[in-house]
């Protein structure tokens, strides 16, 4: 019994000594991965040109990634709460790294498409469970962590379409960038592969918890969270949060091509004109969380994000919609850390089945953003921008106030 509790001690120093360095891994990952996201958007006009993309396919290359995502990732993420987490990680980072490449070669829409689709439960693996590791060894701080993830994110977001736009004026192509992201994967896989996770915990009322199948611990997890009423209202603001953040990221450069007459390379220096409000805003968003409630936050930006965004959508001058663009981002700010934080601190020592319940809450948002494709299809893209709008009226109308 000695022995075993010095074993235990010795462990838990020894991983605390690589909390910081695999703190910072888990940054790095979420860089890369919105340096990926960065990069196919702002891109994302070059790629439609090459390989003929009409919106329709657009928006089910998106759609069709969301939703696969969607019925894929549950079990994944279910499986991140067992032993097997570090190495889900692991091949979630080969995935995006085999994804990367398959997009840089893709000579026709339905490889391009094979490639989303794979990268989608790729990142899956590879991101959110860095992100459910790096909840778990932070409990209490789940939103003020976030806030940090979120920020590393906005950096990478922003670089990827400043390489966009870089890449264009040396006339080297959109190819190479995915290339060049496929050998970052791999690198932070060789990182990744060196560091000790924490030993995940399960819970149940038994005292021999141990014993019991893991394909039964996964279910009883599943069931427990998909009863947890709280933690259900925080995953559909989540997503439909992010109409207003990664949905509009997505589309921005069409809307600024499409709408507002501007060139590929413009639409790029823009998006990348947006990134960097979306960096400095996230900045400012780690000790405005650190003062004050997050749900105040959230419901107070998004009745000013509603006046913003609508301002945006019917401004008739280029630079006044920039100008707005700028804005943006600074009303939305907070707003993934706050919902994200909130949904992991509910069923605490659950991450991997928080994010297990995103997944599956990820459907809708998979429809939504195939319905704007549709619609802007149907309609013109500026009518299909107004969907949009949908995130942050759902917040102000839905989000709990700080006192429950």
């Amino acid at each position: 019994m000695v022995k075993r509790s010095f074993e235990i001690k010795a462990t838990g120093a020894l991983f605390r000594k690589q909390a910081v360095s695999l703190t910072v891994l888990f940054l790095l990952i979420e860089f890369f991965d919105e340096l990926a996201f960065g990069i196919l958007g702002a891109a994302l006009p070059a790629i439609r040109t090459d390989l003929n993309l009409t919106y329709a396919q657009i928006g089910l290359m998106y759609g069709a990634a969301n939703l696969v995502s969607a019925v894929v990732e549950p079990f994944m993420m279910l499986l991140g709460d067992t032993r097997l987490r570090k190495r889900l990680v692991i091949g979630g980072g080969v995935l995006i790294a085999t994804a990367m490449l398959l997009k840089a070669g893709s000579p026709s829409f339905p490889i391009l498409l094979i490639a989303v689709i794979l990268s989608y439960p790729a990142s899956g693996a590879f991101v959110s469970l860095s992100q459910a590791t790096l909840m778990d060894l932070n409990p209490g701080r789940e939103p003020q962590m976030m806030a940090r993830w979120t920020a590393a994110g906005s950096a990478g977001s922003l670089l990827g379409p400043l390489l966009v736009a870089g890449a264009f004026a040396l006339a080297i192509g959109w190819r190479w960038l995915f290339v060049g992201a496929a050998g970052l994967a791999l690198i932070l896989v060789l990182l990744i592969s060196a560091r000790a996770f924490p030993r995940p915990k399960h819970h149940t009322d038994s005292e021999d918890k141990e014993n019991i199948p893991e394909l039964r611990i996964l279910w009883e997890n599943l069931a427990y969270a998909l009863r947890h009423r709280p933690l259900m209202r925080w995953m559909v603001l989540l997503e439909l949060s992010d109409l207003l953040q990664d949905v509009l990221a997505g589309y921005l450069t069409l809307y600024l091509t499409d709408s507002a007459g501007l060139s590929a390379a413009q639409a790029s220096l823009i998006f990348g004109v947006y990134m960097t409000a979306n960096l400095v805003a996230d900045i400012v968003a780690i000790p405005l969380l650190e003062r004050f409630s997050g749900r105040s936050v959230v419901r107070v930006t998004a009745a000013f994000s509603i006046l913003v965004y609508a301002a945006l959508l019917l401004s008739p001058w280029i630079l006044v919609k920039i100008a707005l663009l700028v804005i943006l981002p600074f009303t939305t700010a907070g707003w993934y850390a706050v919902l994200q934080g909130e949904a992991y601190a509910s069923i605490p020592g659950r991450s991997g089945t928080v994010m297990a319940v995103t997944s599956l809450a990820a459907m809708g948002l998979a429809a939504l953003t195939t319905a704007i494709g549709w619609v802007a299809g149907q309609a013109g893209l500026p009518a299909a921008m107004w969907l949009l709008i949908l995130g942050p009226v759902s917040l102000v109308l839905l989000a709990p106030h700080p006192e429950k």
